[in-house]
């Protein structure tokens, strides 16, 4: 069994040029843990998990815009003591936060390749699948690894 055997072929993508804020609503609209950033081309730019989301050193990321959701209440009659936070946090765009040198796969990876690339990286989650030219063919998820032990 190879990483083609189980790996996700649609794969949902996001262009590095996309909003923190659409990317993060694809990755919920879509529940999954991230998303491969790809250019034009289909070519891997990096990936965006929702790890990256919390955890970037960045200013404004998801920790304040659940402050300014838990402040919902504040937020609608005193827009200007969250604006900097709002006007920064739609600024940021996918390559902002992306992890620009993620952990790939090939298509023939053998399935203990797989699992060993899941035990050896906790945090990452799915995995990207990319041929010789860096161009996505597909995604594994920790779910994926799972499938072929159920009948």
């Amino acid at each position: 069994m190879k990483a083609e055997d189980i790996m996700t072929t649609e794969v949902v993508s996001v262009p590095s040029t996309m909003s923190i804020v659409d990317a993060a609503a694809i990755i919920a609209e879509h529940n999954v843990d991230g998303v491969p950033v790809v250019d034009s081309t289909g070519k891997l730019e990096g990936i965006l998990t929702e790890y990256d989301l919390i955890s970037k050193g960045s200013a404004v990321h998801l920790p304040t815009f659940i402050t300014i959701l838990e402040n919902l209440a504040v937020y609608k009659k005193d827009h200007s003591k969250f604006k900097k936070e709002v006007s920064e946090l739609s600024k940021l765009e996918a390559k902002d936060l992306m992890n620009q040198d993620p952990l790939t796969l090939s298509k023939n990876a053998s399935y203990a390749e797989v699992v060993e690339a899941f035990r050896d990286h906790h945090r990452v989650n799915p995995i990207p699948v990319v041929d010789e030219n860096n161009k996505v063919v597909g995604v594994i998820s920790r779910y994926d690894v799972l499938k072929p032990l159920h009948p």
